[in-house]
């Protein structure tokens, strides 16, 4: 089977907080977030991405297996190419590693598909607060959300680890970000291996994002700003917070 990626990165310290992870970049995204810095894996850039057999991603996953915890598989959107992610994930759990997924969410059936099959053990993804704007589809935000919401459902119903990624936008985020989780409470309580991670957006010079205006008005929130969201967080959600910084 054919799979369009970026490419694979051995070992990661990062990606799967607290574990060791090769990581795996997939093409293609069905979102447009203004800060993203992967957009040109996202639009599947022929100059960044390429087909490869799975057969290839495998024989990486073999020659990294005995170094790491968790094959680690984001992107762009690793959903929209949900039956090779099946077949990888397959492998991984035979040569004994657990699986990560770095998603979006709002490819539910998808998802669906592949936690009912039990090959999912970690998830992570962004709570874009306010998703409308974060989320860089504005006329059709309403339906993402929805499908949003319905994934996290379904992640507390097979009792998956998440991990709840919360992009600080500054001057933003933090107007919307308690509202957005008082939203979701019902849902997240229900999740009961959950952590969060304060993420601070960064621009300029140090990424290439999208949206280079946007993101030179929004990028770089203050330290007193991802306290903020910080104690926003454990407030409404009472999960163990960690909170990054960029400087």
């Amino acid at each position: 089977m054919i799979i369009n990626i970026a490419g694979y990165q051995d070992i990661s310290l990062i990606d799967v907080h607290g574990y060791v992870s090769s990581v795996l970049w997939v093409c293609g995204c069905n979102l447009k977030c203004p800060y993203c810095h992967n957009w040109r894996i996202a639009i599947g850039d022929p100059s960044t991405c390429k087909p490869v057999d799975t057969g290839e991603v495998k024989e990486e996953i073999t020659r990294t297996r005995r170094y790491v915890d968790y094959l680690h598989v984001t992107g762009g959107e690793p959903l929209l190419q949900h039956r090779a992610l099946e077949e990888i994930y397959e492998f991984a759990h035979e040569v004994k590693l657990l699986n990560s997924l770095n998603s979006n969410l709002v490819l539910t059936e998808n998802l669906r598909i592949l936690l009912d099959k039990e090959l999912i053990d970690h998830i992570a993804t962004d709570l874009r607060a306010p998703f409308s704007i974060m989320s860089g589809v504005e006329s059709s935000w309403s339906t993402y959300w929805e499908k949003f919401v319905e994934s996290l459902r379904l992640i507390a119903d097979h009792g998956i680890r998440l991990e709840l990624r919360i992009p600080v936008a500054r001057s933003l985020t933090n107007k919307y970000l308690g509202k957005t989780l008082e939203e979701l409470l019902p849902v997240l309580s229900r999740i009961e291996n959950i952590y969060c991670i304060v993420n601070p957006l960064v621009g300029p010079p140090h990424t290439q994002p999208r949206d280079r205006e946007w993101s030179a008005k929004y990028c770089f929130p203050t330290e007193e700003e991802l306290e903020e969201a910080r104690a926003t967080v454990e407030a409404v959600l009472g999960c163990k917070v960690f909170v990054k910084k960029w400087w």
